[in-house]
């Protein structure tokens, strides 16, 4: 007996010693993640910060910072959703997947066979544009092109898709990657057509249900009752709640870290949840698979980064031999991100509603480091130097716009003749009034947002401030023929997101 004692406890040593040992890395590197994530709030302020991580099919680490309104000095709580905005996709991609698993569509199905008013400006992209296309951005279509038809506009979703043939086609079909939202619009609208429900119902039905996704709302639509929301912020200030109703399937989806942890587990599982088979494996390789290969910078390839390519719903790409798989939201006020590590078994949400565009990634990479254990850049600090960067830009950028300004030059024409109704064939009216001696420009598709006194610029320019704090003021500049009569005005407003450039305003009275 004593020598089996004497064999058994060496033996039961030699066994725990390394368990006790994997536990305290595994502890240790919840410290650092919780170190880490007060590290990216204390530097980056982006008023609420949300963070979930899921490894092995747990969730093994949750944390809230800060505030969901600052207004009323209330706490963020765990459990509080948020707008994913364009992480809104992948639940699209994933309606769409279920339908293709349910032998009700294909994949290279042509999109006008399900939605007939579908046009586009070259007929031989409109006959031809399939299903996988829409949902991978190879269109020919530049990114953001048509974005304003639904922000803040009163356009449904059938008068978005009518004014779509006036887009102009920049790439030639499927050689180039241009992200689209209206297009997840048009993939939410072949789901409400096959199924005979809407957007909203199926996806609740397939998916939130099932993964017991119970803080999720499918919009704003749905808050009645709702205490645990995540207010919008920009620049330390709570802002509205914004409602692109056209746009739902591309970016509507409000979700908490928790609902979003089961989300990923499903994905990581090869589409089961628990013991229900919710998405097929082979489903879920095909939406994660690569579609349209996306640039990699010079930069970017010194980091640890060499591939990176748009699959249906989610991006892919390399870092530091780890396949991410990936998806980002933006929306005013809120940043998102769900980012799946499938070597790890892992996956990492960030949500935030101060609208901190570097925040997120910082955190990201330094917890894929440090759950790797590769430590190759200061992630935090390079995100900061970004930051800086990106804020002197604008600065000096505004400072250099000013140089243009010369209001002891007046306009060529008296005030009332500019007055009249414009249109763009893409966009639809505008309007030029004038009261007291002011003129005032309004874009009548979104004319709550998109009003504004005009001031003189410059001879036949004139300075517009929208009411939308996410944009800078723009510069309208009307074109004079040589009878001195008003032939348009074009909108000059910087923005990476709204193609204002784009738009070329005729008088038609």
């Amino acid at each position: 007996m004593k020598n089996i004692v004497k064999f058994v406890i060496p033996l039961v040593l030699v066994i725990a010693i390394p368990i006790i040992l994997f536990v305290q890395k595994k502890e240790s590197d919840l410290q650092k993640f919780d170190r880490k994530t007060q590290e990216v709030f204390d530097k980056f302020h982006p008023t609420g910060l949300s963070i979930a991580i899921v490894k092995d099919g747990e969730m093994i680490y949750q944390k809230a910072l800060g505030y969901k309104n600052v207004n009323k000095v209330d706490f963020l709580d765990k459990n509080d959703i948020f707008n994913i905005a364009s992480c809104t996709k992948a639940f699209t991609a994933a309606g769409i997947g279920k339908l293709v698993q349910e032998d009700l569509l294909s994949w290279d199905d042509k999109v006008i066979d399900y939605v007939p008013n579908f046009k586009l400006a070259d007929e031989y992209i409109t006959q031809n544009l399939t299903i996988k296309d829409i949902l991978s951005h190879r269109t020919g279509l530049g990114t953001f092109y048509g974005d304003l038809l639904w922000y803040n506009t009163t356009y449904t979703n059938d008068e978005v898709i009518s004014r779509m043939k006036e887009l102009p086609i920049i790439y030639d079909f499927r050689t180039r990657f241009g992200y689209q939202n209206n297009m997840y619009m048009i993939a939410g609208k072949i789901i409400e057509n096959i199924t005979g429900q809407s957007w909203e119902r199926f996806i609740q039905q397939n998916f939130l249900e099932p993964l017991e996704m119970t803080d999720t709302r499918m919009s704003n639509d749905q808050f009645d009752g709702t205490e645990e929301i995540a207010y919008p912020h920009f620049k330390d200030s709570v802002i509205g709640i914004y409602d692109f109703e056209a746009t739902k399937p591309a970016a509507s989806i409000w979700s908490s870290s928790r609902d979003l942890a089961n989300w990923a587990t499903m994905w990581l599982n090869g589409g089961k949840w628990g013991n229900d088979q919710i998405l097929a494996p082979e489903i879920i390789q095909t939406l994660i698979s690569p579609q349209t290969i996306l640039p990699v910078s010079e930069e970017k390839e010194k980091l640890g980064f060499h591939f990176k390519n748009y699959a249906m719903g989610w991006s892919s790409y390399d870092y530091n031999a780890q396949k991410i798989i990936e998806h980002n939201g933006g929306m005013p006020g809120f940043i998102s991100k769900v980012a799946l590590i499938p070597e790890q078994n892992m996956a990492i949400i960030i949500l935030n509603n101060g609208f901190n565009l570097y925040s997120n990634d910082a955190l990201l990479f330094s917890i894929i480091d440090i759950a790797t254990n590769h430590f190759t850049t200061d992630w935090i600090d390079l995100y900061l130097t970004k930051k800086i960067e990106s804020d002197n830009s604008e600065r000096e950028f505004t400072e250099n716009r000013l140089k243009s300004k010369s209001t002891e030059i007046e306009p060529s024409l008296p005030l009332p003749e500019f007055v009249g109704l414009f249109r763009d064939n893409m966009y639809g009216d505008a309007e030029i009034t004038i009261h007291n001696n002011t003129l005032t420009c309004t874009l009548l598709p979104a004319k709550i947002i998109f009003t504004s006194e005009m001031e003189n610029w410059n001879k036949n320019t004139f300075k517009v401030v929208f009411k939308d704090p996410f944009l800078p003021y723009g510069l309208v500049k009307f074109e004079i023929n040589e009878d001195n009569k008003v032939l348009g005005f074009k909108i000059d407003l910087p923005s990476d997101d709204f193609h204002f450039k784009n738009l070329d305003f005729k008088k038609i009275n």
